[in-house]
């Protein structure tokens, strides 16, 4: 749900605090946030062990990911708050799933690495864009691509663990190629962030 809309949305520019309670709103926004108690279901569930419900309420999420994206776009609900909402149960999500298989011994530490390296970057970057009232950064197809593929492979390592070997490998293999497009698209995001915060004026 990330858009064109700048991050300097929540200043005196902008409709009254009733007005903008009413544009957040929206049936995606609410989407949202059942996505973020999800995750801290599966959380909870991953650690203890309760495989079987776990994967389904991962698959939930990962659905829930792409609706209210979707809906958004579809029903012109995009929002304020659903600009910081998405991303940031995105950011969760990713969290939530790679320390969890890796401390389950699922997936190896060194994709954890690779993956919350990408996020701390991408996070340290929109923080600087914040402070210079730039635009948030479009969404790329490479970037959808790479969180789609980890959404299939890191589950997909899931179910295969300790039952099928090379499937296990396959989709390990798959969460590394599909963790080195997800470093593609940050180049990319980053490209973005770069041009609008120099466009943009800096100051208050």
């Amino acid at each position: 749900m990330l858009g064109h809309a700048p991050y300097h949305g929540f200043m005196s520019t902008e409709p009254s605090s009733p007005a903008r309670l009413r544009s957040n709103l929206t049936l995606p926004n609410a989407i949202t946030m059942v996505r973020l108690v999800l995750i801290v279901v599966f959380g909870a569930l991953l650690v203890r062990h309760h495989d079987a419900w776990a994967i389904a309420v991962l698959a939930v999420a990962g659905v829930s990911d792409f609706l209210d994206g979707y809906l958004a776009r579809r029903l012109g609900q995009t929002s304020a708050l659903g600009r910081l909402l998405d991303p940031a149960a995105d950011r969760l999500l990713t969290i939530v799933v790679v320390l969890g298989f890796a401390w389950r011994d699922i997936i190896p530490w060194w994709l954890v690495g690779v993956l919350l390296a990408r996020d701390a970057v991408m996070g340290l970057a929109l923080l600087w864009l914040r402070g210079r009232h730039g635009s948030a950064p479009t969404v790329t197809f490479l970037g959808k691509t790479a969180t789609a593929a980890l959404y299939f492979f890191l589950p997909l390592s899931y179910l295969a663990f300790g039952r099928w070997e090379i499937v296990h490998t396959i989709a390990i293999v798959g969460a590394a190629l599909a963790a080195v497009a997800y470093w593609g698209s940050a180049a990319q995001y980053l490209a973005q962030i770069r041009r609008t915060g120099t466009l943009a004026p800096s100051g208050t």
